[in-house]
């Protein structure tokens, strides 16, 4: 009977700590959205006109940035606070990865539109992840190509089926801070021929 009160215990105990430990993994995170278009699930504790702390989910130590290196803080009671404007968005022309993908129209309103691209993934593809994966770098190298720092997707596709090499397809618009090239060379006075910041 004692040995059956201890095992009891035990249990009731272990199934607490489990919870506990359950509850601290699941438990959302802030979300700093860097310029340079890194995405950080962290705790935010201190944002000041100059730079912002905070601490990695699980760990005490805390990492400072400088406040212009951030776009935007959604934190984790869903409050959202931008401190940089995304038309300013720090990129190297030969850096892809900097390119974001966004299927939210308000990303876009304060960029040029610099035209629509698409992708396919490459026939090398061997799994659903890669195909995706290959298709999204090849889309924004085109982004990159056309001095976009943001793409607005507007179609996705999956494609291949049992026994089919898989695939991906994927299309969108092209943003950026300046306007395409032969638009910029057009004279202000010629309205119909400049490209409206975040026309569709």
């Amino acid at each position: 009977m004692r040995r059956m009160l201890i095992v009891t215990v035990a249990l009731i105990s272990f199934i607490g700590l489990t919870g506990q430990s359950y509850h601290k993994k699941a438990e959302p995170a802030d979300t700093i959205f860097k310029l340079n278009g890194t995405v950080l699930p962290v705790n935010v504790t201190t944002v000041t006109p100059t730079y912002v702390s905070f601490t990695i989910p699980g760990k005490q130590d805390e990492f400072t940035m400088e406040r212009k290196e951030v776009y935007k803080i959604i934190y984790k009671n869903g409050r959202l606070e931008i401190l940089n404007d995304a038309a300013f968005v720090v990129m190297d022309d030969s850096n892809w990865e900097a390119v974001w993908l966004t299927e939210d129209k308000k990303e876009v309103s304060e960029l040029y539109k610099l035209g629509e691209i698409d992708a396919k993934s490459p026939a090398s593809a061997r799994s659903p992840a890669a195909a995706k994966k290959g298709a999204i770098i090849k889309l924004k190298k085109k982004a990159v190509n056309m001095k976009g720092t943001i793409v607005l997707v507007t179609h996705k596709q999956t494609t291949g089926g049992y026994g089919e090499y898989p695939g991906y397809y994927i299309k969108g618009i092209a943003y950026g801070p300046e306007p395409p090239e032969e638009e910029a060379s057009t004279s202000p006075d010629n309205e119909s021929s400049l490209n409206k910041k975040g026309g569709m």
